[in-house]
């Protein structure tokens, strides 16, 4: 699109009033496009009965026929592929600790913080690869093959897990593997944020999230298989055929999308979509007010970290993940729990099975909550959520409750996963209107999130302080009390903001101009200096 045309659908989709189009040039008053809702606040008012059986109405009636088309077609080569994705990585992530709950421990003499450090060079690879992935999956010509290549590598690494035999090894293993990690999650928010629109990403990155309860699940079911029908078969332990299986379901994957994932409406035509359907889906996001991609120059850098969306975007997540690690603990707890003899109450079989539980909840809050914020208010549900966590962690913290009282706080954990779908979402929505800014913040909030990976397990949740966690489970309570604040935040500059380009009318033309001025200025200036 030329700049003149862009400047044209910006103007058009603020919706400029006919006092200031009377003093344009005659001829050049721009063409006026329909407002769309960016919020899904103004369309409640078609009811909430219609909203909420709209949760289970993916393609409603208002859409056009080719429309239709269209959005099947991209859940097909998108949503299920990401979904996929996100199971097979949450499968595999999760199975580090089956396996060493399962034998891994025992065979390479793991016996201090092996676990936590797994997950720490884990982090560290996928935060170091967040914003250099990002910002190449905001480039149209490599977006549809960085996914698919990205899950090539995790399935090749994958394999090597299994003919792992010190820590070492592994330490090197997990890092490459996060680094590959890095498109299922944020790349995945940012491509859902590129095809979709303000009515049906929510309920897309609801079911997305499912995957990952799922592959936590599955996880779980899959150890306690390999375990009691592969464990000695050809002189493996079963924790070793456990990553062997997990390579083997990966690669499919990846040849399959190297021939359908379609990258950016601004990439080449995908073979499964017609002249009139790529075309739709470039105009659906202009009329979103969604940015195209742009040249990547210093001014970026500065257009980006001169906002509050990246600053606030990053602190909700990363409180987040400090509300995050006990969920992934409670294998540990039951690993260690005794009865009054001494002896232990679990086998390996049900260690590995009972968390299976936290993830199905996890998964069912996560799209329950995902599709009912065009129900109701995000604010309710941020308060929900995080009120249910503020329970659960109070009732760890005291310790000695019941048996029955701690197991409906481990899997009122689960819940908290919900925040993850509603704050992407917001963040997608926060900065729509930039597609680099999108990109780099969707990136540093994981980068920022995952740097506290690095560390803090170690710090409060040390594998050799298991299960009580004094400290851990004493710091989650203000944790969870500030993660509702910050969300509640983001809510309302969010809100104020939208009202406030509403009132200016002419704002996002004139955020077109001022970005297309500062890149030409840096050009020029690099043409003097050169």
């Amino acid at each position: 699109m030329s700049k003149s045309a862009t400047h044209r659908v910006a103007v058009a989709e603020v919706g400029v009033d006919d006092a200031v189009l009377s003093e344009l040039p005659k001829g050049s008053e721009p063409a006026r496009a329909p407002k769309v809702n960016v919020t899904g606040e103004a369309m409640k008012g078609m009811g909430r009965w219609y909203w909420f059986t709209g949760i289970f109405d993916w393609y409603p009636a208002h859409m056009s026929k080719t429309e239709k088309t269209l959005v099947r077609k991209l859940d097909l080569a998108i949503l299920a592929f990401c979904c996929v994705q996100f199971f097979l990585k949450y499968l595999d992530s999760t199975n580090i600790t089956n396996a060493y709950n399962s034998g891994m421990s025992n065979d390479l003499q793991l016996f201090g913080n092996e676990l936590n450090y797994f997950n720490v060079t884990y982090n560290c690879g996928y935060m170091l690869a967040q914003i250099p992935l990002l910002l190449a999956l905001s480039r149209p010509g490599w977006a549809r093959w960085i996914f698919p290549g990205a899950e090539l590598l995790w399935g090749v690494v994958t394999f090597t897990q299994s003919r792992a035999t010190t820590a070492g090894q592994l330490y090197a293993i997990r890092f490459i593997l996060g680094m590959c990690e890095v498109p299922s999650f944020s790349g995945t928010n940012y491509i859902l944020g590129s095809w979709y629109t303000s009515e049906e990403i929510y309920k897309r990155a609801g079911t997305w999230y499912i995957s990952s309860g799922l592959g936590s699940m599955f996880s779980g079911y899959l150890q306690t298989a390999a375990y009691n029908g592969l464990n000695g078969v050809g002189g493996l332990a079963g924790w070793r055929w456990l990553f062997i299986v997990d390579g083997i379901i990966t690669l499919p994957l990846a040849f399959v999308g190297f021939f359908t994932f379609p990258g950016l409406p601004s990439s080449k035509k995908p073979w499964f979509l017609s002249e009139e359907e790529h075309e739709l889906a470039s105009e659906r996001m202009a009329r979103q007010r969604s940015g195209a991609p742009a040249k990547i120059t210093r001014a970026t850098a500065r257009r980006i970290l001169t906002k509050w969306h990246f600053y606030v975007a990053v602190l909700m997540n990363m409180v987040y993940n400090l509300t995050s690690y006990p969920t992934n603990y409670m294998s540990l707890f039951l690993k260690r729990a005794t009865d009054s003899n001494g002896n232990l109450i679990y086998t390996i079989q049900q260690v590995n099975t009972i968390p299976t539980a936290v993830s199905g909840i996890a998964a069912l809050s996560s799209w329950l909550t995902a599709s009912l914020v065009n129900v109701i208010s995000i604010v309710p549900l941020f308060l929900a959520i995080n009120a249910v966590g503020l329970f659960s962690n109070i009732v760890l913290r005291i310790w000695n409750v019941p048996l029955a009282l701690k197991f409906v706080a481990y899997f009122g954990l689960g819940v908290n996963g919900s925040n993850n779908a509603l704050m992407f979402g917001l963040a997608n929505q926060m900065t729509r209107r930039d597609n680099e800014e999108r990109a780099v913040t969707m990136a540093a909030m994981l980068m920022g999130g995952w740097a506290l990976n690095a560390w803090v397990p170690v710090f409060e949740w040390p594998t050799v302080g298991a299960p009580q966690w004094q400290l851990g489970y004493t710091l989650q309570i203000p944790m969870t009390v500030l993660l509702t604040c910050i969300c509640l935040m983001a809510v309302y500059l969010h809100r104020r903001e939208e009202r406030q380009r509403e009132a200016l009318g002419l704002n996002d033309m004139e955020e077109v101009g001022s970005r297309e001025a500062a890149e030409s200025e840096e050009v020029d200036y690099d043409e003097k200096t050169a």
